[in-house]
Parts: structure tokens; C-alpha cells; sequence
């Protein structure tokens, strides 16, 4: 949802603002620095605007939807026919775009550097790659830079853009695929969407290139065919991970039953005294929920696993005390404005149960 509202952005973006963009892209530039470096600064302060902007907007900027929304309509526009309405819209103010759009990534990419991340993961070491050929990338975007370097020179640097696209499709597999693996249908829906997108461009990419020296390649024609392909392979990956969350929760089904079958027979419907814990699938990680159960009470509440975004935590940890105030107080009524939260209370509600105080 926040790829395809992004997109629609971009694309409106695009149609409102091409003449001015290409005259002067300056101001556009200084308009997305601001946008990009209060992300980054509303990141590092834990500031969350919630509601509609929250859901929406405000993850265009941190998820890097709009930035990513940009680059799509950069590789896009080098595979559509010469001459076309969209060569003609989109070639012109290619540079500008892609400079908008490697600026509006760097908040994202920054929240799984060190500066925000200091735990190395793969997502870690694919910010950190793709930020190492995004800035020479970026920077060469430039129309001053360029025209002081020698054009085969700045032809072959630009090829590493090819890399820099196939890194973006990999990171943001590695950031769903966990989630779709764990039946989060929105990490599913996601990894069905970007492998659409991704997948087209790679191989319109290289019939475009055919087509330049074959003058009867009807490139429009093969373009399309190309996409049922493309798209059977896209639902047969959303499929697998959708089977594969549907395996795994089944497993984990049997096994809670197995164990909630004996906690029944052994305490006989009684609340049991002990440490309890639950997790559940946040926003891109695990949450871990633990409770304390003394004399039929709940005494302590903590997070011993945290695995999601760390700019999302604070809300998480405010929750945590809310639900201190009162344990045993409905926890759906508390309200939450993340995945994060929710996940929290799903945690929070499963540890209940299997203390029987739920």
C-alpha cells in the first residue's frame, strides 16, 4: 500500500512539475534535503506522527517508498521505445529524479547503518554497500559534474546503477521475506508487488538493449508478453511463502496445543506462578513479550527480545508501562499506533494465556 500510494506520488510528481524540474531542479532539491533530514532527525528522536499520516505518509519517508517510487520511474524510462511519450516526459529530467530520489533514500538507508543499527545483520551490510554505490552514483547525477567527466567514463560508473537496483530488490526481500514467513499477509502482498516491478525491469532492461540494433524488433509487443512470466513467477514466490507461513503456524498450532492440553491437566483450569513469554512478527523483526506471575498476579512486565525497527521502539516500551498499570486489564483496548504495538499486545495477550490468566 505504501509502495503503490508512493508510486502514484512520484508519477503525479513527475506529471506536475517536469517543465519547472527541468529549468531549475535546485529548489526541488532543497525541498527533499529538509524532507529526507527530518526524517532522519524525527527517526533518531523516536517521533511517530501516527494516524493516517502515520500509516502512510510518514513510512513514504522512512520506508523509503517515494524514494524507491523515483528510481522505479528512472530504470522504467530507459525501457520504453525511442521516442515514446514516456522517453520524451521521463529522459530529460532523469538525472534530477534519480538525485531526488538517492536523497530521499539516504533516511532509510541510514536506519540500518550504524548511525541508527549499530548490530550488524544483512540488512546492515546491504545499506552499507548500496550507500557505497549510491553516493558516486548520486553525486555524478549532477549535470556540472558530469559534464566535466569523459562521457565513457561517466557511461561506465552509471553501469553500476544495474547493481544498485538488483541490491534495492534484495534488501527489500530481506526485509519481508521474515514477515511472509511468519503469515504477515502485508510482508506477502509487499514481496508479490516489488517482485513484480523488479522482475519486468530486468528483462525489459535487455530487450530494450535488442531492439536498439534490431530495427523490426517490436519491443512494445514483447515488453507485455513478457510480463505473464514475470508475473506467474511473482504469485509462484508469494505462494511459497504464503505455504510455508500456512506449514509453520500449523506446527506451531499442534505444538500449543499439545503443551496447553497438559498445563490444563496438571494446574486444572488454576493460574500458575512463573515466568511466561510470547513473540510476535512486528514491522521487520521478532518481539518477545515476558511476564511474572506471583500469588495469581502479574508482577512484572519486560521486552527480553526486541528484533523490530529500533526508531519504533520507544512506543513499545511506552505500552509495556501502560499495560504495568494495569496487568490484567483488557490489552486490545490499549490503543497502538505501530506494528510494533500490536505485535506487543498480541505477545502480551499469548503469555497471558499460557499463564491461565486469560
Amino acid at each position: 500500500m505504501v509502495f503503490l500510494l508512493s508510486l502514484l506520488t512520484a508519477i503525479l510528481f513527475v506529471l506536475l512539475f517536469e517543465k519547472p524540474l527541468q529549468k531549475n531542479p535546485i529548489p526541488f532539491y532543497v525541498i527533499f534535503s529538509i524532507l529526507s533530514l527530518a526524517t532522519i532527525i524525527s527517526q533518531l528522536q523516536g517521533i511517530n506522527p501516527g494516524g493516517f499520516a502515520g500509516k502512510y505518509l510518514y513510512p513514504m519517508f522512512t520506508k523509503a517508498g517515494l524514494g524507491t517510487a523515483f528510481f522505479v520511474l528512472v530504470m522504467y524510462a530507459a525501457t520504453f521505445k525511442n521516442g515514446s511519450k514516456p522517453i520524451k516526459l521521463i529522459m530529460p529530467i532523469r538525472g534530477p529524479l534519480s538525485i531526488i530520489a538517492s536523497v530521499l533514500a539516504l533516511g532509510h538507508v541510514f536506519s540500518y547503518s550504524a548511525l541508527l543499527s549499530p548490530n550488524v545483520s544483512a540488512l546492515y551490510i546491504f545499506s552499507v554497500i548500496m550507500l557505497c554505490i549510491m553516493i558516486p552514483l548520486f553525486i555524478t547525477s549532477f549535470i556540472k559534474i558530469r559534464k566535466k567527466m569523459n562521457p565513457r567514463a561517466w557511461k561506465k560508473l552509471q553501469r553500476f546503477a544495474y547493481i544498485f537496483y538488483l541490491l534495492i530488490y534484495a534488501h527489500i526481500l530481506l526485509l519481508y521475506v521474515r514477515g511472509a514467513l511468519r503469515g504477515d499477509s502485508r510482508s506477502s502482498m509487499n514481496i508479490l508487488v516489488y517482485s513484480i516491478v523488479f522482475l519486468w525491469y530486468f528483462i525489459c532492461r535487455p530487450l530494450k538493449a535488442y531492439s536498439t540494433n534490431h530495427k523490426d524488433f517490436n519491443l512494445d509487443k514483447y515488453r507485455y508478453i513478457s510480463l505473464i512470466p514475470v508475473v506467474i513467477v511473482s504469485l509462484g514466490f508469494y505462494l511459497y511463502v504464503t505455504n510455508a507461513s500456512v506449514s509453520a503456524a500449523a506446527t506451531d498450532d499442534n505444538s500449543s496445543s499439545s503443551e496447553s492440553t497438559e498445563q490444563e491437566a496438571d494446574s486444572a483450569s488454576t493460574v500458575t506462578d512463573g515466568v511466561y513469554s510470547a513473540t510476535c512478527f512486528g514491522y521487520a523483526g521478532d518481539i518477545t513479550v515476558e511476564i511474572t506471575v506471583e500469588n495469581g498476579e502479574v508482577t512484572d512486565i519486560t521486552l527480553p527480545n526486541y528484533e523490530d525497527e529500533d526508531d519504533y521502539k520507544h512506543f513499545s516500551e511506552e505500552l509495556i508501562e501502560t499495560l504495568k498499570q494495569a496487568p490484567l486489564a483488557d490489552a486490545d483496548t490499549v490503543s497502538g499506533a505501530t506494528f510494533s504495538t500490536r505485535a506487543v499486545i498480541d505477545a502480551y495477550n499469548e503469555a497471558l494465556k499460557q499463564a491461565g490468566l486469560k
